[in-house]
């Protein structure tokens, strides 16, 4: 994947169809993953027109920079990847 594809991919994955990261009015963050897949992250690749192969190369890399679910992709692999 080129840098620009995971610059949007990780804007996708953070935002509504993604984990949907928000901020409440007391201030606090919550956001949907279920902290065992990529379900999301294989949603909006898809959707990018990335292939089940690059999507697995892609994902395996996510993992071995602390990315093993959809969130701990934007928390632990994020700044890995770009």
């Amino acid at each position: 994947m080129t840098k620009k594809q995971i610059k949007e991919f990780l804007e996708r994955l953070e935002g509504k169809e993604g984990c949907d990261f928000t901020e409440d009015k007391k201030g606090e963050i919550t956001w949907k993953c279920d902290s065992k897949t990529h379900k999301l992250s294989e949603k909006i690749l898809t959707k990018m027109g990335v292939s089940k192969k690059e999507q697995k190369e892609f994902l395996k890399k996510c993992e071995d920079t602390g990315g093993y679910c959809d969130c701990e992709i934007i928390f632990n692999s994020s700044e890995h990847l770009i």
